[in-house]
């Protein structure tokens, strides 16, 4: 299958990827500076591209891109996310820049690839099916600390995002969209969480050995890409170690 996967460099979806290549997949991988972590992933069916999703220049040229690589593709996966922290105390400029990047990152881009993808499928009349897999959080059903605010709203948009593109263009345009929610992953993003917070803070609710690791999401998302799970369109899959049961 031929599919494009955001944030392919960082922790999840540099595992996501992996996973998929070596289920003999061919794939536009995402990122945005870290091209040096992609290097071990690049073979004859990968194809890397850059771009800051926090601007929709940037969502609007990877959709170009990928179409120009290996045309409409099977399979989307909104990985890329950012998390800045930014309480209520901090100074109006700073909180409103990083909470319209955090969104702009997290939901709009994700939102506008879904939007251009379905559009050039209508327009086009593709009529193979087109899967769709969101990451989300946990984040967007519990909440999160002050600090974080913006990357919960966005996760919990993402979680609607899913379920409206389920609901108006499964029967209508063969498309389907499913979301992951994981917890707490042990990724480098999260290191300075790890950090400021402390191990109790971060294993608190977790009741398995350790914390959740990419590893454990890449497999969930390529028996998505199988189609064995087509009847759970609109849901989400948790993998949190049990941490929030909903």
């Amino acid at each position: 299958m031929k599919i494009l996967i955001t944030g392919a460099s960082g922790g999840i979806g540099y595992e996501i990827s992996k996973e998929l290549i070596n289920k003999k997949h061919k794939l536009v991988l995402h990122y945005n500076k870290n091209k040096k972590k992609l290097k071990q992933l690049l073979t004859k069916n990968t194809y890397a591209v850059s771009q800051d999703l926090s601007s929709s220049l940037g969502a609007q040229q990877l959709y170009e891109q990928t179409m120009a690589h290996f045309g409409f593709p099977d399979v989307l996966i909104n990985n890329a996310g950012i998390e800045i922290s930014s309480s209520v105390n901090t100074d109006a400029d700073f909180w409103n820049s990083s909470w319209n990047k955090v969104l702009n990152t997290n939901l709009g881009a994700p939102a506008y690839l879904c939007k251009c993808f379905i559009n050039t499928k209508r327009n086009k009349n593709i009529n193979s099916r087109f899967r769709i897999i969101n990451i989300s959080s946990r984040a967007a059903f519990r909440g999160e600390t002050e600090d974080f605010i913006a990357y919960a709203c966005s996760k919990g948009g993402l979680v609607s995002l899913t379920k409206t593109i389920s609901r108006s263009f499964g029967k209508k345009d063969n498309v389907l969209a499913f979301t992951i929610a994981p917890g707490f992953v042990h990724t480098d993003m999260n290191k300075g969480i790890i950090k400021k917070y402390g191990k109790d803070h971060v294993n608190k609710g977790i009741v398995l050995d350790r914390l959740t690791e990419p590893k454990d999401i890449s497999p969930v998302v390529s028996l998505i890409v199988s189609g064995k799970l087509d009847h759970a369109t609109g849901s989400t899959i948790d993998i949190n170690g049990g941490s929030y049961l909903r």
